[in-house]
C-alpha cells in the first residue's frame, strides 16, 4: 500500500524538520512548504491526502490560507489540522469553522497528533472520543465531505451515501445515531427516504437542503425531521441541533 502524504506548512525551520522526522517515522511521506504561496503550489502540485497548517505565515496567515484551498477544487477536500502557538481560545472555533479537521496548540503531543492524523486517514475515531454516529446522506461529494470534517473535528464518527438506494443499505448496516439528509437524491428524495426509515428505527433525521425552506420546512418537520436547515448551514447552529436531537433521543 502506498504511504500517504503530509503537507507540512510551517515557517519555523526546525518545527518543519521535527515534524517531518515525526512523521516519516510513522510511515508517512512528507512535503514541506514555509510561506503562504509555496503552500498554495505545493498543494496544487503534491495533491496530499493531509495538511498540518500553520497559523502564522509568512505572505499571508492560516486563514487564508484554508479560505485558498477550499476555493480550489482539486485541493478543497483536503482534510486540515491546523498546528498553531497562538491562543486556542481565540482561534480554535474559528479555525474549525472555516474547514479545519482539528486544531493544536504547539508543542503538539506526538500521540495526540498521531490520533488525530489516523482519525482523519484512516477514517476512525478512537471509541472512547466519539460522541456518536452521524449518516451522511447527500450527493454533492464536496458538501459530504465539508460535513465530514465539521463532524469529525467535533468527534463524530462519520458513515456515508451519496443517493436515495444506497442510503437504506447504509441505514440498516451502520445504525447510525442520527442522519444528515439532503432532499434532493439520486433514486428518490428525502422525503422517501425519511418515509422508508420508519420502518427500520427511530433515528433522528435533521435536514440540511438547498431547496425553498418556505416551501419544504414544514413539510419535512410533519414527515419527522427534528431541524430543517437551508444550505450553506451555519456550522454553530447546526452542531447545536446535533447536539440537541441526540440528547432528547437518549433520554
Amino acid at each position: 500500500m502506498a504511504k500517504k502524504k503530509i503537507l507540512i506548512i510551517e515557517d519555523d525551520l526546525d518545527t518543519r524538520q521535527f515534524l517531518s522526522i515525526r512523521l516519516k517515522a510513522n510511515d508517512y511521506n512528507t512535503v514541506l512548504a514555509s510561506d503562504a504561496i509555496s503552500a498554495i503550489s505545493s498543494a496544487q502540485k503534491e495533491k496530499p491526502d493531509l495538511i498540518i497548517l500553520d497559523l502564522g505565515l509568512p505572505g499571508g496567515d492560516g486563514f487564508e490560507v484554508m479560505a485558498r484551498l477550499r476555493s480550489l477544487k482539486p485541493v478543497a477536500r483536503i482534510p486540515i489540522i491546523v498546528l498553531s502557538a497562538r491562543d486556542p481560545a481565540a482561534n480554535k472555533a474559528r479555525a474549525l469553522k472555516e474547514g479545519a479537521a482539528a486544531f493544536l496548540q504547539k508543542p503538539a503531543d506526538n500521540d495526540e497528533l498521531l490520533a488525530a492524523i489516523r482519525g482523519q486517514l484512516e477514517g476512525e475515531l478512537p471509541a472512547a472520543t466519539a460522541k456518536g454516529k452521524i449518516l451522511i446522506i447527500e450527493d454533492d461529494a464536496d458538501t459530504r465531505q465539508i460535513l465530514n470534517i465539521r463532524l469529525r473535528a467535533n468527534d463524530y464518527d462519520t458513515a456515508f451515501a451519496g443517493d436515495a438506494t444506497t442510503a437504506i443499505i447504509v441505514a440498516k448496516k451502520e445504525k447510525p445515531d442520527l442522519i444528515i439528509l439532503d432532499l434532493g437524491l439520486p433514486g428518490g428524495d428525502g422525503f422517501m427516504i425519511m418515509e422508508r426509515l420508519k420502518a427500520i428505527a427511530c433515528i433522528p433525521v435533521i435536514v440540511v437542503s438547498a431547496r425553498d425552506p418556505q416551501v419544504n420546512k414544514e413539510r419535512a418537520l410533519k414527515a419527522g425531521a427534528q431541524a430543517f436547515f437551508q444550505k450553506p448551514a451555519d456550522n454553530d447552529e447546526l452542531l447545536a441541533a446535533i447536539r440537541k436531537a441526540l440528547e432528547e433521543q437518549n433520554r
